[in-house]
């Protein structure tokens, strides 16, 4: 923080340091300014300039400090003889910097190797670094300088469930610290605890699943850990826990599957779990007392101790995270991770803010905290040792836990290099890695070429986005200012050049909106844990209609997602009309605004069924996954029938399963509409589910529904 004390003094850059000088001490007025070295040498300095930042402070801009070394404790002097610590600024900021101390190696944190445990911490601006570890007994030792200013001892022994802190002299003071790169953790994030994956192995069932081929194979429901079995009706036995997420065999008070039965049952390729790492706001040590998503984090390679079966125990949160991800692999179902690189909770606590002030987070030239992620703070990716920590924390993910991808929050605040990066290493160590973010434009200080949001997607190849333009042509606006606008699905027949658009992932660049250059890019949704659900939103833009035509519309919309080319999303819920009693925001609310009610899903049995039967016809005719804009060119054709029926065609499609000519037929109006085909077909589906293939050649395409035929 600048400003803060009466005098202070910040190197800013190579040869250039910054001095704040408080007008209550002679005026803010100095004629001279000296650098003082351990030793006591004395070095006069150039004053380059001079101003008055504020009623409160003088600023001087000093050079003459070109000798300067990183790791040696520096006092500037003013001719008064006032002294204060060198602190070492905006200078981490310069290029130089990054190209002196970027550090290449995979050894930073906490690791035991043979009967040796190793602390490596990256510090380069610090002065000296010390590490106090519980084992038995406490000790504290110090660490080394060493290449790279990575800072290391060694421990004789393997401290598995080990306690430690860093304690880090920087910037003239002592400041205690946790790993950045710990593995576990006691309650609150008090303290790093070691980890040896070797002593917590848990099989997981990576060799059952068969590579995934193409992205738009994939089905992607999205959960919270906590929502899944909070309701007392899921008869969980550790409700809003990892254990309780795989628990088998609970039943509602209707002696129907709840919890993961339900879930396997669904039958989808992916779980999106809402984020699972270590968040700041709630108590793991009252975890009923407070709700929270969970977009706040606090140490990102450590799980959530909330979600394990005891928050003391630095083991059980590890171990179960990691059964959690191998019973959805015995299952068939890959694990995707929510994670939030683009802002820590709060920045001044943060381990990276505290070890290397300046550095991790991003600032203006003027050291400005940037704030597009709106959380008064946003990661600083751009940095190689940022950078660096972003794909060293996933490929941990995949490796230790067996992650099959993830979903980034913000993603537009992170770099393109950065996020290329991060798909490029985790695919060597995953082939069929899935990657994708929320691709909006964030007000971040980064140049907007340089962004991972969608208007860049042409520089990430392999990289996915949210589809907005989907969700809000779709379903409709989801902004509280405009959840009365209507979309294609919920009544406006004038978005039928969209819904065109929509139902191609946007690919297509010779008419309407053009977003993706491949439908692997687009990630279709009308409902995530953001907004209201799809039901709150339909029975706010359409209060006009019966309970009857509000299921037929959210059922369209289900239905409309799983032949739309692209990869389709759900939210957990969604196919029992979830609602979250119009909250558009839920992330605090409460445990029984947010977590799933079980008795709807046999309330709204014919959506679940529905629901099932729609991911059923989608992996059962290929041509619904087209996975390049080519295919999509030659297969796809619309035409636009009267009475507002949109006919949406895959013709010459024969390789892809067993219709050589595939037709969606869409009536988004209140009447029914009787539509006579050229020759018989197989009637696969309507809004009761998939039919069988009856054949038929008069079709009767009710209000609100979908029709596919087949021959």
């Amino acid at each position: 923080m600048r400003k803060v004390e009466r005098f202070e003094a910040h190197l800013d850059d190579y040869n250039s340091i910054t001095v704040y000088l408080s007008k209550r001490f002679y005026q803010g007025k100095s004629e001279s300014f000296f650098l003082r070295e351990p030793s006591g040498k004395l070095t006069k300095l150039v004053i380059k300039s001079f101003e008055n930042t504020s009623n409160e402070y003088s600023k001087y801009m000093l050079a003459g400090c070109e000798s300067i070394e990183f790791g040696i404790s520096y006092e500037i002097v003013e001719e008064h003889s006032l002294s204060t610590p060198l602190q070492i600024g905006l200078i981490v900021k310069s290029p130089r910097f990054d190209q002196e101390f970027y550090y290449p190696g995979n050894d930073l944190g906490a690791i035991i190797k043979n009967d040796v445990t190793e602390f490596a911490l990256w510090a380069p601006t610090a002065v000296a670094v010390k590490v106090q570890v519980d084992t038995d007994v406490r000790v504290t030792l110090d660490l080394r300088r060493e290449e790279k200013g990575v800072y290391r001892v060694s421990i004789p022994g393997k401290l598995h469930l080990a306690r430690y802190i860093f304690l880090v002299l920087v910037n003239g003071r002592w400041i205690e610290s946790v790993d950045p790169y710990g593995r576990s953790s006691i309650s609150n994030s008090a303290v790093s605890v070691v980890i040896d994956d070797k002593q917590c192995y848990v099989n997981q069932y990576n060799e059952r699943l068969p590579l995934f081929k193409n992205k738009t194979d994939a089905t992607i429901v999205e959960c919270s850990i906590r929502d899944f079995t909070m309701d007392k009706e899921s008869n969980n036995s550790y409700p809003g826990t990892f254990k309780g997420f795989i628990e088998r065999g609970t039943l509602s008070s209707n002696k129907t599957k709840t919890g993961f039965d339900y879930l396997c049952a669904l039958n989808v390729s992916h779980i999106q779990l809402m984020p699972v790492f270590d968040f700041a706001t709630v108590d793991e040590k009252n975890v009923s007392m407070f709700y929270n998503w969970g977009y706040d984090p606090v140490q990102y390679n450590v799980p959530e101790g909330s979600f394990s079966s005891d928050p003391h125990d630095p083991l059980s949160r590890v171990v179960e995270l990691k059964e959690l991800i191998s019973e959805c692999h015995k299952e068939g179902m890959r694990v995707i991770m929510d994670v939030v690189y683009n802002h820590v909770y709060d920045m001044d606590a943060s381990s990276f803010e505290k070890i290397v002030p300046y550095y991790y987070f991003r600032r203006s030239a003027s050291g400005a905290v940037s704030n597009g992620s709106f959380c008064d703070n946003d990661f600083d990716s751009n940095r190689l040792m940022a950078r660096k920590y972003i794909v060293d924390s996933c490929k941990m993910w995949v490796r230790s836990y067996g992650v099959d991808g993830f979903r980034f929050d913000l993603m537009g605040i992170i770099d393109v290099d950065t996020m290329n990066l991060v798909e490029e290493e985790c695919q060597k160590l995953k082939q069929d890695i899935l990657i994708y973010g929320e691709g909006w434009n964030m007000p971040t200080t980064l140049d907007d070429s340089l962004k991972a949001m969608m208007f860049n997607q042409h520089q990430m190849p392999n990289i996915g986005h949210f589809n907005d333009f989907y969700r809000d042509h779709v379903k409709g606006k989801t902004s509280e200012n405009e959840v009365s606008v209507k979309g294609y699905c919920t009544g406006d027949v004038n978005y039928s050049e969209a819904m065109k658009m929509a139902l191609v992932g946007n690919t297509l660049n010779d008419e309407f909106v053009y977003l993706f250059d491949s439908p692997q890019k687009s990630i279709n949704y009308v409902e995530c844990h953001d907004n209201r659900t799809a039901w709150d939103k339909i029975k706010e833009c359409c209060k006009e209609d019966t309970r009857e035509v509000r299921i037929r519309k959210h059922k369209l919309m289900i239905g409309a997602l799983m032949v739309s080319q692209g990869i389709p999303f759900l939210q957990i819920g969604q196919e029992f009309c979830r609602t979250k009693n119009g909250v558009h925001n839920s992330y605090r609310s409460s445990d029984y605004i947010n977590q799933l009610d079980w008795l709807r899903k046999d309330r709204y049995h014919e959506v679940v069924q529905y629901t099932k039967d729609m991911i059923k016809l989608r992996k059962q005719i290929g041509a619904f996954r087209l996975k390049s804009t080519a295919e999509i060119r030659k297969h796809v054709y619309f035409e636009n029938l009267p009475n507002h029926i949109l006919v949406y065609g895959l013709k010459n499609v024969k390789s892809y399963g067993s219709y050589d000519h595939v037709r969606v037929f869409f009536n988004p109006t209140g009447q029914v509409v009787y539509h006579r085909l050229d020759e018989y077909s197989d009637l696969i589906a309507n809004e009761a589910g998939l039919i069988g293939g009856l054949k038929v050649q008069s079709l009767t395409i009710n209000p609100h529904t979908m029709v596919v035929t087949g021959k």
